[in-house]
């Protein structure tokens, strides 16, 4: 992070979303004891650093396609030990093709413990860095096209879910 008059501001990762850049190069930190510039990752492969580009080319290609069509990107990641890595990357495409309104939306998984506080940062980084944030509501949207609200109705309905699954899941262990 950085600092500036408005507070604390997240390092400019948008080379992450560029396709001619290795993230060996981008994701550099200073060494404490020399005090040098050394690369962040260097356990990837000439092929994942491939992999990784192709899926930039792939995410870019949706999006100003979207962008072209008018129509929105809702980007989720179920697996929580992916979505810090989803989330960075969707508020870099959210800088790139949220200028003129919101095209790209990021999903806010409210069961996480994080979410109100990842949440909150998007937000603010959206606001200095002059971008529309979008963000997917299932309710707004299931009321709009009028189907059934996704979503439990309350935090003891999504409680006794949880236990029913956890029930169910044992269930079929015995």
């Amino acid at each position: 992070m950085t600092y500036d008059k408005k507070g604390l501001n997240l390092f400019s990762w948008s080379g992450l979303i560029d396709t001619n850049i290795l993230l060996g190069d981008l994701f550099r930190v200073p060494n404490l004891n020399s005090g040098q510039m050394e690369p962040l990752i260097s356990a990837l492969t000439r092929e994942e650093e491939e992999m990784f580009k192709n899926m930039m080319r792939r995410l870019h290609t949706i999006f100003q396609y979207a962008r072209e069509r008018d129509v929105r990107v809702m980007v989720d990641a179920e697996q929580t030990y992916f979505q810090p890595a989803i989330s960075r990357l969707t508020l870099e495409m959210m800088k790139k093709y949220n200028q003129r309104k919101a095209i790209v939306f990021n999903t806010y998984q409210c069961y996480l413990k994080e979410t109100f506080n990842n949440l909150s940062l998007d937000l603010e980084q959206a606001y200095r860095q002059n971008f529309y944030f979008g963000a997917k509501l299932e309710r707004a949207r299931a009321e709009e096209l009028g189907y059934e609200d996704p979503i439990n109705p309350s935090f003891d309905a999504t409680t006794d879910m949880y236990h029913q699954c956890l029930e169910e899941s044992l269930r079929r262990i015995k």
